[in-house]
């Protein structure tokens, strides 16, 4: 059985937030859920790794097809199409996770912004360490207590060294000096710094990540791709050139909650 918010410590799990900058919450998604959306999902990113031979900064495809891009050696970024089974209220209205963020932010005032997908293939090399936020430019250079974006992620495949687990540096969502923002690959690779940490997760997991923590994908060594899926969520008053996509009738059809989460949603025509 997934897990319900009287199996989470609540108090305990934002504690682990707001100091490592990520909380692992685990057997969240049914299994046969994971795989329905991964059965779903892999004919998405063929059709991506087949189109996308060379390194491109922007997404290219149909949605519904595969609408992604190769973000770094057979590394491959997607956006994913918000119908089933990927749009499953089991998911992003996930009463543990919604509890979390209104715990979080001290409110239900908060949005769905996107649905991507970070994809490292065989022979996938490190990814630079990063933030999924870009520091000044959109977050400012001080150390937030709170973070109005995150990042709410879940493999749909058992996680591990081999296959290419994410790898993140605990509690630098408070680190603010532009200066340094260039320079992480070089710091961490010369430097000392024993908290670095690999995110092992079972299949049916789910991670909250503050989008300001650092963090890197890693090699993938198996024979098969490592898939993650994200659900990006963000305070409304939050301005963010993100929207999930839908035909109009598939926002009529979701539910009073989703249809708060969903409020920024672009109407589209996939007739």
């Amino acid at each position: 059985m997934p897990a319900t918010c009287d199996d989470i410590d609540f108090d305990l799990k934002l504690a682990e937030f707001k100091i490592n900058g990520y909380a692992v919450f685990e057997d969240m998604i049914a299994l046969d859920t994971i795989d329905r959306i991964r059965t779903a999902f892999a004919p998405l990113l063929e059709h991506v790794r087949e189109r996308e031979t060379e390194i491109s900064a922007v997404e290219s495809g149909e949605v519904r097809q595969g609408l992604g891009r190769l973000q770094t050696t057979n590394r491959y970024t997607l956006t994913i199409p918000w119908q089933l089974p990927f749009a499953d209220p089991a998911i992003y209205e996930h009463p543990v996770i919604l509890e979390f963020l209104e715990r979080y932010w001290k409110t239900d005032d908060y949005i769905v912004t996107c649905y991507h997908s970070n994809t490292p293939c065989p022979g996938s090399e490190f990814q630079h360490w990063h933030r999924d936020t870009a520091l000044a430019r959109e977050i400012p250079h001080v150390g937030l207590e709170i973070c109005p974006v995150v990042g709410v992620k879940f493999p749909l495949v058992d996680t591990a060294e081999e296959n290419g687990s994410f790898e993140v540096l605990p509690s630098t969502q408070y680190l603010a000096d532009p200066e340094l923002e260039s320079r992480y690959d070089d710091i961490l690779l010369r430097g000392h710094f024993p908290s670095a940490h690999r995110l092992n997760l079972k299949k049916g997991s789910m991670w909250v990540q503050d989008v300001r923590t650092l963090h890197r994908g890693t090699p993938n060594t198996s024979t098969a791709p490592r898939p993650e899926l994200v659900v990006c969520y963000c305070r409304s008053w939050y301005s963010i050139r993100q929207y999930v996509e839908m035909p109009q009738a598939a926002y009529e059809a979701l539910s009073e909650r989703g249809k708060k989460l969903l409020s920024r949603y672009r109407s589209v025509d996939w007739t």
